[in-house]
């Protein structure tokens, strides 16, 4: 029960009491990742649902993205932010990680996350259309956090000794992200269980998620050596967003 507190305290600002615990609790606690996903799909379908029932469809998809900003703290919103500040620095991979190290942010990234805010509005107002939204959150919140665990333990940090990804990287366990992907797979099968469409844009969006991971990892590799905390809390909105356009995707209709 104590590591779940601790994943959730570390991947939300939600108000979880947890004791003090040494580095390893919070590298166990990366197997419960999936968990703090699921929690905030509840709090983000209750707010459409709410949202829409009050004010209308949009202004209910834009309160579900405004209720995982403030449940996370716009934590995985930073992270995109400062990577894309360091996409645009002219430089070597000193100068760019000391642009994304930074607090403020810059033009490039203030607008970028504003864009893909936006982004995200849209996919979720396309998903009522299609009528996968709640599937299509859930979804989302629960993959994109599940390859956390593996990627803290195999990545290799860019700054090696220096922020959370080093501080967690040599503690994390194989079995950790062994029991991680487990529980993200297992906690979409509710959601896909009656087969058919849904399944399919879930399996879509699975390896949609997979691939732009690994592409958007390779590149920071090229980048900087490695990768960072940002790099990885952008790689959770990546997800978010492939999952849901996969699941707002219109299928042919099958000829069977």
């Amino acid at each position: 029960m104590t590591q779940i507190r601790l994943a959730t305290a570390f991947l939300t600002r939600l108000p979880v009491r947890v004791p003090e615990a040494p580095v390893a609790e919070h590298a166990g606690a990366t197997r419960y990742y999936p968990l703090v996903g699921a929690l905030l799909a509840v709090l983000a379908v209750g707010g459409l649902f709410v949202g829409s029932w009050t004010f209308g469809n949009y202004a209910g998809c834009i309160i579900a993205v405004a209720v995982i900003f403030v449940a996370t703290g716009g934590l995985h919103f930073d992270g995109l932010a400062d990577c894309l500040d360091g996409m645009a620095v002219n430089g070597n991979a000193a100068k760019r990680l000391s642009v994304m190290h930074d607090s403020r942010a810059g033009a490039v990234g203030a607008v970028g996350v504003a864009l893909w805010v936006m982004l995200k509005v849209a996919l979720v107002a396309r998903c009522v259309e299609q009528g996968t939204v709640a599937q299509a959150l859930w979804c989302a919140m629960v993959f994109a956090r599940a390859p956390l665990a593996f990627e803290l333990r195999e990545g290799e940090p860019a700054t090696p000794g220096k922020g959370l990804f080093a501080w967690l990287h040599p503690e994390v366990k194989r079995e950790d992200w062994i029991i991680s992907l487990l529980f993200g797979l297992a906690f979409l099968v509710p959601a896909v269980a009656p087969l058919g469409d849904i399944a399919v844009r879930c399996g879509l969006g699975v390896v949609l998620a997979l691939s732009l991971t690994l592409a958007w990892h390779l590149g920071w590799y090229r980048r900087v050596g490695g990768l960072t905390g940002d790099v990885l809390g952008a790689a959770v909105e990546i997800r978010e967003v492939a999952m849901l356009a996969a699941m707002a995707t219109a299928l042919p209709a099958w000829p069977w």
